[in-house]
């Protein structure tokens, strides 16, 4: 399937894209299985405040930033949460091992609505009750119901994907 031609100038390596029944998006690189996944803000957590808060759900952030909006590490901004505010992970697999990959360099993009692009501060993660499988790069974002085009890059491989948010 080809991209929109909102994202033609972006020079993609696509080989294909799949909608999951879960709303998962997939992209398929040269080296890379590239799945994107939006659903609700996740509270985030460096290792040592897991050890000790023993937060039962949430994320551990191994590296990386969380975003602006977040108000801190495990906790909600002062005044609330930030309306709209989900968690957008990008799950990246070698095609060659079909091994998580764990270091990889990660860029995501985000266009909305509005057709400008924003980039995503990136942060390497992974899900309390999932565990370490669950490795995923990405953070919170305020993301308001509407369409957006999402660009990621692993190692300078790039895919799209297209969502539409309620």
């Amino acid at each position: 399937m080809l991209l929109p031609a909102l994202l033609a100038g972006f020079c993609l390596v696509f080989a294909a894209r799949a909608e999951h029944a879960s709303g998962e998006r997939e992209a398929l690189t040269p080296h890379y299985r590239i799945v994107l996944q939006i659903g609700p803000a996740e509270a985030m957590y460096t290792p040592t405040e897991a050890r000790l808060r023993h937060p039962d759900v949430g994320e551990i952030m191994l590296g990386g930033r969380l975003s602006a909006e977040i108000g801190g590490l495990g906790h909600e901004p002062a005044g609330g949460p930030v309306p709209d505010e989900r968690h957008l992970e990008l799950h990246v697999v070698s095609r060659a091992t079909g091994k998580v990959v764990a270091e990889a360099h990660v860029t995501i993009a985000i266009a909305g609505p509005d057709k400008r692009w924003n980039s995503v501060p990136v942060a390497r993660m992974y899900g309390i009750e999932a565990g370490p499988d669950d490795l995923h790069y990405g953070n919170n974002v305020r993301l308001p119901p509407g369409a957006y085009s999402v660009r990621a890059s692993v190692n300078g491989e790039r895919a799209g994907f297209s969502v539409t948010l309620e």
